[in-house]
């Protein structure tokens, strides 16, 4: 019974540091290999419209506040200060709506080429009549499509 308990700690002890080492993406990132989006809160991007072609990353972002939010601000980490993100409503973004955002000028990435990119998303919530600015950080991860 001893025997089985020591191995059975020391299998357990792996497969937790290997589902560790998984979920940091370590195994990840060649041809066929899943976008994910982590650490956002309630204004995120949709995982399954993450897209890098060329030097464009594309996304979906979502409003999961529950109400609107206004003045919706992206600023990504890797990209070149002339990044700008389009079609984004910044007067009045409602709860549930999904907006595509492009960021120009990432870098250039060719397609199987992995990704990684800190996205700061800042918005503002209007509580009791007073603004209250919000803001949520995140990594976006993936491989680069052809474009």
């Amino acid at each position: 019974m001893e025997y089985l308990m020591t191995y059975g700690w020391a299998i357990l002890v792996v497969m937790i540091v290997g589902v560790v080492l998984w979920q940091l993406g370590i195994f990840g990132g060649g041809p066929g290999a899943v976008n994910t989006a982590s650490g956002f809160g309630k204004v995120k991007p949709m995982e399954p419209s993450i897209k890098f072609t060329g030097s464009t990353l594309s996304f979906s972002i979502m409003n999961g506040v529950g109400q609107a939010i206004t003045n919706v601000t992206i600023e990504p980490d890797t990209c070149t200060a002339d990044a700008s993100f389009t079609n984004v409503v910044t007067s009045k973004f409602g709860a549930g709506e999904v907006q595509q955002v492009d960021l120009i000028s990432c870098g250039t990435k060719t397609s199987g080429q992995s990704f990684s990119d800190t996205l700061t998303i800042r918005y503002v919530v209007t509580v009791a009549g007073s603004d209250v600015i919000h803001t949520e950080t995140g990594t976006i991860r993936g491989v680069a499509e052809a474009a």
